[in-house]
């Protein structure tokens, strides 16, 4: 696979900023344009950046056996929201890198092309993506994500507090919260819609995956749900991420 590191500037973020980038080299492509490739977008968690996915998981090998395209963006800690700092994060994930980057590199904007997934942070931004444009994406994956405000309002740590609290604030009103992932699955009833949620029995954000889950099932809309042992490391979201690109993205 080839690996770029795109530095641009971002209209939404006012600033340059790093995407990095994996797509089949001249050995693989065989005849066949990035136009035409299934494309993931993969978002990384509150203390990572776009490019551990490929340090941490095999995501690399999942990608060249099902020819894909991966776009992988670096957010910081902006929990993928707008107006961070004057910042519009959710914007530039979900409207600008797509336009960009199908103008610059040729990617389909077509809803059967284009998978959106994360982990933790990058869940809960994954899901509120597929959750608010669901006609831009053909499935959406979420692992151990923050899929419900709720719980963290009713926790109120010093970390939210301080840096987060426009979350603590629609927190205020999760029901009806944009922010709020289990507050936008009205949007996507009879959509079809495939949605990828999986999360570890002892990892501290199950009950956001849980009350996620319930809600779903309330809604009647079909959800792929797994939980099994398992805390917020990186095995247990390679071996997720593997399941959802088997589900919905094997070549």
């Amino acid at each position: 696979m080839a690996l770029a590191l795109v530095d641009f500037a971002s209209k939404e973020l006012q600033m340059n900023t790093l995407v990095t980038v994996c797509f089949p080299d001249s050995v693989r492509t065989n005849g066949k344009p990035l136009s035409r490739r299934k494309v993931l977008w993969l978002l990384h968690g509150l203390s990572d950046d776009g490019t551990n996915w490929l340090r941490n998981a095999k995501i690399e090998i999942y990608a060249r056996e099902n020819d894909l395209v991966l776009v992988m963006p670096s957010v910081g800690r902006s929990m993928y929201c707008d107006q961070v700092l004057g910042q519009n994060y959710f914007s530039y994930v979900t409207r600008e890198l797509p336009e960009y980057f199908s103008c610059v590199f040729g990617l389909s904007r077509a809803r059967e092309q284009n998978y959106i997934a994360g982990l933790s942070m990058g869940g809960f931004g994954a899901m509120r993506a597929a959750l608010t444009y669901p006609q831009q994406y053909a499935a959406v994956g979420s692992f151990s994500g923050i899929l419900d405000l709720t719980p963290l309002a009713l926790a109120r740590k010093a970390q939210w507090e301080r840096e987060f609290p426009f979350l603590l604030k629609e927190a205020g009103d999760p029901e009806h919260s944009p922010l709020n992932p289990k507050a936008l699955l009205p949007r996507v009833r009879g959509k079809d819609l495939p949605i990828y949620v999986a999360c570890g029995l002892q990892d501290d954000l199950l009950l956001t995956n849980e009350n996620f889950h319930a809600r779903a099932k309330e809604l009647d809309i079909p959800i792929t749900y797994v939980t099994e042992d398992g805390s917020h490391e990186w095995n247990f979201w390679d071996r997720h991420l593997k399941q959802f690109i088997d589900l919905y993205m094997k070549k």
